[in-house]
């Protein structure tokens, strides 16, 4: 698995059930997580900002009320 850029600056291997856990506490329903979890193709040194961006469109193609909270985790 390639490895994300995180906000301090470390690497961290991307985690599909990191993501599959936020999209579940978002709301998103089985059907989405599974579909948006398998769209997201990470690149090696991708951020983890950018990892959101892909993440939130993607979500917000099938579930815009559950992008809305996925966005709102952070801020």
């Amino acid at each position: 698995m390639p490895k994300l850029k995180k906000r301090k600056g470390h690497e961290e291997e991307f985690d599909r059930n990191k993501l599959e856990q936020s999209l579940k506490k978002a709301g998103a329903k089985e059907e989405t997580i599974r579909k948006v979890a398998e769209a997201i193709k990470p690149r090696e040194g991708m951020t983890t900002a950018e990892m959101r961006t892909n993440v939130s469109n993607e979500l917000k193609r099938h579930e815009p009320e559950a992008a809305k909270r996925y966005e709102n985790f952070r801020k």
